[in-house]
């Protein structure tokens, strides 16, 4: 009987988690299924999984004929992203080094105020800084969608933070002994040693600029610049929806993020896990 359960007993589990995994990835293989059929077939009250017939379509009106070529969509998101994510490791390792690292008056109540930021709807600010790049002439600039976003991020300071405090204090003492300055030791040493904290925080940068539909939506009104998630609701009206160019642009939006994920999973999962200890 134990040796039963002893079988059963994982077999059970691993069963429950493919059925999860298979009800979690539907959606994602009917719209990359989608993306290939005809217009016409997408909304068919006799659905099929498989295509038939197998056509370019819907990919074809996205570069070609839609209201813009998805193509500058996609790079408005790319080169955004980017910007955001360099920024972002910058600003919040340099804040994170000295919070966790340096010794100076008060700065254990610094951090406490930083973190009561946290605390601060998103939703409050919106119209604050509205008027505010309204008054600066920097409404329908990519600005807004950059600036902000790298230098008002507590939770990257926090993360990075908890993950230095993690290094051993002995390496920096050892650097200083030898004549290292502190910027020394957080470039030379820190850095290097905190890989899985940094693909971390990339990674979520990543997903949460590149999934922004609310910023975008509010700072910009020029059709060039505005980026992938804005796009897509070009497709969606009032009076119909195109679904075979929607499917096609949420598919070929999706992939970016999926690559991200696979080159950077290792060093993801062991940030998350490393985080936090101390």
């Amino acid at each position: 009987m134990r040796g039963q359960r002893r079988i059963l007993g994982p077999t059970a589990t691993y069963v429950g988690c493919i059925i999860v995994a298979l009800i979690a990835i539907g959606p994602f293989v009917w719209m990359l299924s989608s993306s290939f059929k005809e217009p016409g077939d997408v909304i068919s009250l006799t659905p099929r999984l498989l295509p038939n017939p197998f056509t370019f379509e819907n990919y074809e009106y996205l570069v070609n004929n839609g209201v813009l070529p998805f193509i500058r969509f996609l790079g408005n998101s790319a080169y955004i992203t980017v910007l955001v994510i360099i920024g972002r490791l910058m600003v919040c390792a340099l804040g994170a080094y000295g919070f966790a690292r340096l010794q100076f008056r008060g700065r254990d109540a610094a951090f406490g105020l930083l973190l009561a930021s946290l605390m601060i709807p998103d939703m409050l600010m919106v119209l604050p800084l509205y008027s505010a790049y309204v008054k600066a002439g920097l409404i329908d600039t990519h600005f807004p969608l950059i600036v902000p976003p790298i230098v008002a991020n507590t939770f990257g300071t926090f993360l990075l933070r908890q993950f230095f405090m993690t290094i051993p204090k002995e390496y920096d003492e050892a650097a200083l002994v030898d004549g290292a300055s502190h910027f020394r030791i957080f470039v030379s040493i820190i850095l290097p040693l905190s890989k899985p904290a940094l693909a971390t925080l990339a990674v979520l940068t990543f997903v949460n600029v590149w999934n922004d539909f609310f910023g975008p939506l509010v700072y910009l009104s020029d059709v060039n610049k505005f980026t992938v998630p804005v796009g897509l609701a070009f497709f969606q009206t009032q009076d119909s929806t195109q679904y075979g160019p929607l499917m096609a642009g949420a598919t070929l939006a999706i992939i970016p993020t999926v690559l991200v994920f696979v080159f950077a999973q290792k060093y993801f999962t062991r940030g998350i896990s490393m985080t936090g200890i101390k």
